[in-house]
C-alpha cells in the first residue's frame, strides 16, 4: 500500500526486531491515516525537494515493539506520527534546517549529529494530522555518562566548530548565549 508517491506502508512498518521476535507491527486504521499524513506532509516533501532517496530507519512501532526496544508506548512512533530518517550525502544539520524553514511539523530532533561527520546521526520528525503541530526543534546528544540528553536547537545558529569538538556541554552554553543576543 502506498502512503504517498515514494513511501509505502511496508517501509514505514519495517522492523528487524519485530521480524526477529515475531512481533506484530501492523498499524490500526487510525495509525495508517497518521502515517499517510506524515508521509504526505513531511517525508514526500523532503524527497521532492532533494530528489534523493529518503531512508527511513524507523517509522511505526506497535506498543509491543516499543516495549521490546525500550521506547515509550506513548511515543509518536506508536501513533504513526513519527519517523527517523536521513538522506545519504546530505548533512543532517542541513536537512534539519531545510525542514524547519519549509515544512509544517510537530517535533523535529537532530539526533546524535556530530559536526565533524555531516552524515552522522539522523532526523526524527513527527507530524500531527489534527493540525496541532508545535514546530518544536530539539537536539539529542549523549552526556559524559552516556545518557541521552535533549536541548532546544535552532538550525539558524552558526555553530562554533571548536566548541562542539571540545565539549558537548559547550554546545548548550554557546546556544544559550546565541538565544540571549
Amino acid at each position: 500500500m502506498q502512503l504517498s508517491n515514494n513511501f509505502s506502508l511496508k517501509e514505514m512498518t519495517a522492523s528487524q526486531t519485530a521480524a526477529r521476535m515475531g512481533i506484530n507491527n501492523n498499524p490500526s486504521e487510525d495509525h495508517m491515516n497518521n502515517l499517510k499524513a506524515l508521509c504526505e506532509n513531511v517525508l514526500q516533501k523532503v524527497r521532492d525537494h532533494y530528489g534523493k532517496v529518503v531512508t527511513v530507519s524507523s517509522g511505526y512501532r506497535s506498543p509491543e515493539l516499543c516495549v521490546k526496544i525500550g521506547s515509550s508506548v506513548n511515543s509518536q512512533h506508536a501513533k504513526g506520527e513519527a519517523a527517523d530518517f536521513e538522506i545519504y550525502g546530505v548533512s543532517n544539520a542541513e536537512l534539519c534546517k531545510w525542514i524547519a524553514e519549509n515544512i509544517e511539523f510537530d517535533q523535529m530532533i537532530l539526533e546524535f549529529h556530530n559536526v565533524d561527520e555531516p552524515n552522522s546521526g539522523w532526523i526524527h520528525c513527527s507530524y500531527r494530522a489534527d493540525g496541532e503541530n508545535r514546530k518544536q526543534i530539539l537536539r539529542a546528544y549523549r552526556d559524559e555518562m552516556g545518557k541521552t540528553k535533549y536541548t532546544d536547537y535552532n538550525p539558524q545558529w552558526k555553530e562554533d566548530q571548536a566548541a562542539l569538538r571540545a565539549d558537548p556541554e559547550k554546545i548548550k552554553d554557546h546556544y544559550m548565549l546565541y538565544r540571549a543576543s
